[in-house]
């Protein structure tokens, strides 16, 4: 639009062209970092909303990558990163609060692909460290989808409903 004001025509009509411009689409790479690096970045959301009932938010880097890997194959880009992240923590979110012994949330891989809900760490001596180094132990790959002792997964049934509420009886007017 500048060569076109230099060649004489006022700002006023060159701003009614209409723009064309292409882009690439994002890489991999790019949508790690749209999860992890922007200031009110999708991973710094999570941490503060866990920080707000003093629970730690641990995401691996292999968890980062298959959510990238799922919005890129989806063609979803940015905009999909929300919508896989949410579905992956969403029982998650609502079940922390009311737990008090939890004190680190652990997301890997296997949680995002949904193969195993997040895993809850309540037991004080059960580090991520730790998690991850008896995760390592299990050979066996039907146990590699299950949570080690001292760690639990999230369980909420689909069909669960909570119960209706009970009204209070209603005084008769005298």
């Amino acid at each position: 639009p500048k060569d076109l004001c230099d060649y004489g025509m006022i700002p006023e009509f060159v701003g009614r062209f209409p723009v064309i411009v292409s882009t690439q689409g994002l890489s991999l790479e790019n949508l790690v970092d749209i999860l992890t690096e922007p200031k009110n970045s999708i991973m710094k959301q999570y941490q503060r909303l866990f920080q707000m009932d003093d629970v730690h938010f641990h995401i691996t880097d292999d968890a980062l990558w298959q959510i990238a890997k799922t919005a890129y194959s989806r063609g979803t880009g940015a905009r999909g990163l929300r919508s896989i992240t949410d579905k992956v923590l969403m029982d998650t979110q609502f079940v922390v609060p009311s737990m008090p012994k939890v004190h680190t949330v652990y997301v890997d891989a296997v949680a995002v692909r949904g193969e195993r809900p997040p895993i809850l760490l309540q037991d004080p001596n059960m580090t991520v460290e730790t998690l991850e180094a008896l995760m390592q132990e299990q050979k066996d790959p039907h146990k590699q989808h299950e949570a080690p002792e001292g760690a639990i997964p999230v369980n909420i049934q689909e069909h669960t409903q909570l119960e209706d509420p009970v009204e209070a009886p209603q005084e008769e007017a005298a």
